[in-house]
């Protein structure tokens, strides 16, 4: 069934309030905290790597029942509630004058932010045609990306003194999200066959992506390493300016932005294989070379080649979970899919910082040897066979 053109404007609005939610998360976390805590509050940078470690546990242990009530009440409800939370949150945040303080509101985010991807994904594939799942999950990443991108750019101009606007414009980021949500309306978007399951019974729903689910721990772990160690990696190794550092941001978050969707659509049309595999292995090459280059040209150029390998993978990635999704309790297998990424999410903040304060370069090359160890795993996985015995 094709999808309607009264749909289109639902899909645009949930792109929306996600790229607007993500634009005030990546703002604080990629830029704004680890310039509060060692800044105004003058802690050490342990502390942002607690606080981020606490977001991403509460963010990966509310996912699961995120989707869950999903499944429940629809889509536009879940996220209207989360993010009325994350509203609470900032406020709290920038009131926060004690490290306690710090790691609790950060973490409370977390709750508010667990209901994006849940709610959004599944009400992005009950409103597309299944042959162009890749494609929509582009959009999708493009808005996620877009919004991440931005969020610290914009806050990085605002920074060096006037941490308090800063937080005021994520405040009224997040309020108008939380308005935009008020706004979605569509009958494909609320339950009309609700699963009931015993507790046992839904945990096992999990067991044919027993092979896949240690990989999607590993692959955000990446992530996380590198999140909490940017912001003092650009300042103190790289010595670039707020201005260069947005200026990275700018070209490597641009062209993935760019690319997602050519890159859905060939998906679409060829499968997840090689964009998956191809992404995996020029990512992690890309990171070794990352950790030992310093001229900012560069890094720009190397900036744009990781921002194509990750425009390779989300598409292929989330198409290739999208075949093993079954829709009746969709929104609670996104929630569980997410959780586990969510964990390393959760656990890369602390390693990532420690292996900073060991060696500037060891996260990177960290990284690097995950991303390339799940390239190898897929190069070898049995796509057509997992399918069959599925």
């Amino acid at each position: 069934m094709h999808t309607s053109h009264s749909e289109s404007p639902t899909k645009v609005l949930l792109t929306l309030v996600l790229g607007l939610a993500e634009f005030a998360r990546g703002a604080l976390v990629v830029a704004l905290l680890a310039d509060y805590v060692t800044g105004p509050l003058a802690a050490p940078l342990t502390v942002v790597g607690w606080a981020l470690a606490a977001h991403y546990l509460l963010d990966t242990i509310f996912r699961g029942p995120s989707g869950w009530v999903v499944d429940r009440v629809g889509p536009a409800r879940v996220l209207t509630l989360g993010l009325a939370i994350e509203v609470v949150a900032f406020v709290g945040l920038m009131n926060a004058r004690a490290v306690f303080w710090v790691v609790f509101w950060v973490g409370f985010l977390g709750i508010g932010t667990a209901t994006h991807w849940p709610a959004v994904v599944t009400g992005t594939n009950r409103l597309s045609r299944a042959g162009s799942r890749a494609s929509a999950m582009s959009i999708v990443f493009a808005a996620w990306l877009a919004g991440s991108g931005l969020g610290p750019l914009v806050i990085n101009f605002l920074m060096a003194g006037r941490d308090r606007v800063a937080f005021l414009v994520l405040v009224a980021v997040d309020v108008t999200a939380w308005i935009l949500t008020l706004a979605i309306r569509n009958d494909r978007l609320i339950p009309t066959h609700i699963v009931h399951h015993p507790v046992g019974q839904w945990v096992s729903t999990l067991w044919p992506f027993r092979y896949i689910l240690p990989g999607m721990f590993l692959q955000n772990l990446t992530l996380g390493l590198l999140l909490p160690i940017l912001e003092p990696y650009v300042n103190r190794v790289l010595r670039l300016s707020h201005v260069e550092f947005a200026e990275l941001l700018i070209f490597a978050g641009a062209l993935t932005v760019l690319l997602l969707w050519p890159m859905g659509r060939i998906t679409d049309r060829y499968g997840q294989r090689v964009p998956l595999i191809g992404g995996f292995f020029v990512a992690g090459l890309t990171l070794v070379m990352l950790a030992f280059t310093r001229h900012f040209y560069a890094l720009v150029l190397l900036g744009g080649i990781l921002g194509f390998s990750y425009a390779m993978i989300l598409p292929s990635w989330n198409a290739f979970l999208g075949k093993l999704v079954p829709r009746s309790i969709e929104g609670w297998h996104w929630g569980m899919f997410m959780t586990i990424e969510g964990l390393g999410m959760a656990v890369g903040p602390i390693v990532g910082t420690r292996l900073f304060e060991l060696a500037v370069w060891m996260p990177f090359l960290f990284s690097a040897a995950v991303l390339l160890m799940m390239g190898t795993f897929y190069w070898a996985f049995p796509f057509d066979a997992y399918w069959r015995v599925k």
